[in-house]
């Protein structure tokens, strides 16, 4: 990786971990609108089509290379860390691999190199799985699995070396995330929607925050140029006020479907999602994402959290509607469909001799 890394790398102005995934994507298209070149970090089996039509300077490693990291920052201005393990799937081991360790050689890395900021991607997750009407970033830190408590061990990281080596970081903090490029929620809505009954816990009455991909990438446009951020936090939602059953009903009606909603009472289903993710875990196979503990957990308590902050420090305003930005994610999703489809079927063609 490191040789690669230092090759003809030119004048880079942003460095980008986890680029080919949800967020990093609309990010490097934001990077590029404004004119900044980009290098991204890409695992050996990442798809890189995409960047590299948006002409990204690749780099191809992960985050346990440390040498290749310390390469990959030199003469950065910026350095975007979004590559992380999502909140579904891994092991104590795995999560803090991926989450906290990676981050620290993240952090390393950008000291080295003397980057002039880090824009960190963190998550609401870091404020536990209980009900939060209008949170804000003062709101503590509460662990709750293993996902929640590598990201919450990653952003005490990132303070630290802030307040000790002297790294203007910032932190953002964005809640569920959807667009194009999204391979785990809009699956799972989808999943979650085929089923003759659509069963959402105590009816679907909670609050839960929603934010486009796209938006994300403007905050954190946003957070690499305002001198104002450096040092600080900041929550990411759409603004919205909706419940869970509002949210999934606009799926739905993208979807051009009616689903029967059945209510779940809160107790009995978390239990039963425990011990469904227990015995998955038991005999190492998947559980739906709907059976999951932690995604009970969290659609069984209110998730709306306050984005003053951002607005009035980032100048930060969420431009994509739910709708508008559901019309965009599906159609990015029938237009993948259809290219699997066929490239199944030129790949089952046999030629007539």
């Amino acid at each position: 990786m490191g040789a690669r890394a230092g090759a003809g790398m030119g004048a880079v102005r942003a460095f980008v971990t986890g680029a080919t995934g949800l967020v990093g994507i609309h990010l490097v298209r934001r990077l590029r609108e404004e004119g900044w070149r980009v290098r991204a970090l890409v695992r050996p089996t990442s798809r890189t089509a995409l960047l590299r039509e948006l002409g990204v300077q690749l780099v191809v490693g992960d985050l346990s290379d440390r040498a290749g990291l310390r390469a990959a920052c030199e003469g950065v201005a910026v350095v975007f860390h979004c590559a992380a393990r999502p909140p579904l799937g891994g092991s104590r081991e795995e999560f803090y691999r991926d989450n906290v360790q990676g981050t620290i050689n993240v952090l390393d890395a950008c000291v080295e190199a003397g980057v002039e900021r880090l824009v960190h991607v963190s998550t609401v997750d870091v404020y536990g799985y209980v009900d939060h009407d209008g949170a804000d970033e003062r709101t503590p830190f509460r662990p709750d699995g293993l996902y929640s408590r590598s990201k919450i061990e990653a952003e005490h990281a990132v303070v630290r070396y802030y307040d000790e080596e002297g790294l203007p970081c910032v932190i953002l903090r964005p809640c569920l995330i959807y667009g194009p490029h999204d391979r785990h929620l809009i699956p799972a809505v989808l999943e979650l929607l085929s089923r003759r009954w659509t069963p959402l816990i105590a009816g679907g009455r909670v609050l839960l925050d929603v934010v486009y991909a796209g938006d994300v990438a403007e905050a954190l446009w946003l957070a690499a140029r305002s001198r104002e951020a450096i040092g600080q936090a900041y929550n990411i939602t759409d603004g919205a006020r909706r419940t869970l059953r509002e949210t999934v009903e606009t799926f739905a009606q993208a979807l051009g479907r009616s689903p029967r909603f059945l209510s779940v009472p809160y107790g009995p289903g978390y239990g039963l999602a425990r011990a469904a993710s227990a015995l998955g875990g038991l005999l190492s196979v998947p559980v739906p994402s709907f059976l999951r503990w932690e995604v009970v957990k969290a659609m069984g308590h209110h998730r709306h959290f306050d984005i003053s902050k951002a607005r009035g420090e980032l100048g930060y305003e969420p431009k994509t509607s739910l709708e508008e930005g559901l019309r965009e994610t599906l159609a990015w999703h029938r237009l993948r469909a259809q290219k699997q489809k066929t490239e199944a079927e030129e790949a089952e063609t046999v030629p007539l001799s």
